[in-house]
């Protein structure tokens, strides 16, 4: 049995649509888990129209703390976690049964946010399609991250490696952290044909988004000394993001350093070939404009990070989850 486990928090407006969008599939044994957050909007009232077990928290605790409470209440042997700002797309459900059916070895398997988001704009078109290029295409479809967005793992195992780290409040690195603990015993697949179209954050929200993120992330790195082999947290990303941020500071030099110069162009040279695979992927499927505004976009990116990632770094022998900036 299939239990499909959904934290919410005043997710009302996207209800119908994910809620539609998983009960038109077909799918022999399933049930719907809806954990409420303490919502102030009408997500409950809502949600309730559908065929669908709701929990309600009694206190505000975080997405990672409602995944495990659905955990906990699920009596299926198979947990499908799906964030509230999806849609489904049609036979994913399918996908994951089959997933599992077909290789009862299987433990772990994650879908991928298709290019096109829920929502429209510049910014959140070039998220998703930043996301979807860096995990497709990877070495034997194994991959470091377990995105919850839309993710799959046996019940079984997720209890046996102490499901989400409720010490993370918001939605930060709370997958990341328990995909580097699946990693130490089962491997997570990606499975492409598990697809939802997601909401992507708007520019303002990105830039916050990102910071505290990438702060996180680095404490993690720090506790666990692994980098991830997929997703924005790669290590070409990484390096394009280290290229783009002393570029940056190479122009204030280049008036008074001569060698300056020709270090602002190998840096900019290796921050191009960095992004070339994702670049292309863009130019390709959306056209040239739309992939030189998303260079320029990662370039500002990418300064923004190596702040973060300095912030992270400095506060890290301070740090506790509760005290980045949100």
């Amino acid at each position: 049995m299939i239990s499909i486990v959904i934290p919410t928090y005043n997710a009302s407006g996207f209800m119908p649509g994910l809620l539609d969008s998983i009960f038109k599939q077909v799918v022999d044994d399933m049930e719907v888990i809806i954990v409420d957050d303490c919502s102030t909007d009408n997500t409950v009232e809502i949600a309730g129209r559908y065929p669908v077990r709701i929990i309600r928290m009694e206190k505000n605790g975080g997405p990672a703390k409602a995944r495990n409470r659905g955990v906990e209440a699920a009596q299926g042997d198979i947990i499908f976690f799906l964030d509230s700002d999806v849609i489904v797309m049609d036979g994913a459900i399918k996908e994951v049964e089959d997933y599992f059916k077909n290789d009862p070895s299987a433990q772990c398997v994650i879908g991928i946010s298709a290019t096109e988001p829920l929502n429209k704009g510049f910014v959140p078109k070039y998220m998703a399609m930043f996301e979807y290029i860096h995990l497709v295409g990877t070495q034997d479809s194994k991959v470091s991250v377990f995105a919850p967005r839309c993710g799959a793992i046996k019940k079984e195992l997720f209890l046996k490696v102490g499901g989400y780290d409720e010490s993370y409040i918001g939605a930060d690195v709370e997958d990341f952290e328990l995909a580097r603990r699946i990693n130490k015993t089962e491997s997570i697949f990606l499975n492409p044909k598990m697809i939802v179209r997601h909401q992507f954050a708007n520019f303002r929200t990105a830039l916050k988004i990102y910071f505290r993120r990438t702060v996180m992330w680095v404490h993690l790195f720090f506790r666990e000394k692994k980098l991830d082999n997929a997703g924005p947290t790669s290590p070409a990303n990484g390096i394009a993001a280290i290229c783009a941020f002393f570029s940056f500071l190479l122009l204030f030099f280049l008036p008074f350093i001569g060698i300056a110069k020709y270090m602002f162009l190998f840096l900019i040279a290796v921050y191009l070939v960095s992004n070339l695979k994702w670049w292309n992927f863009m130019r390709k499927e959306a056209g040239l404009m739309f992939a030189l505004r998303a260079i320029l976009l990662n370039y500002f990116l990418g300064i923004e990070i190596m702040i973060s990632a300095l912030y992270g770094l400095l506060s890290y022998p301070f740090s506790n989850k509760e005290m980045i900036p949100g």
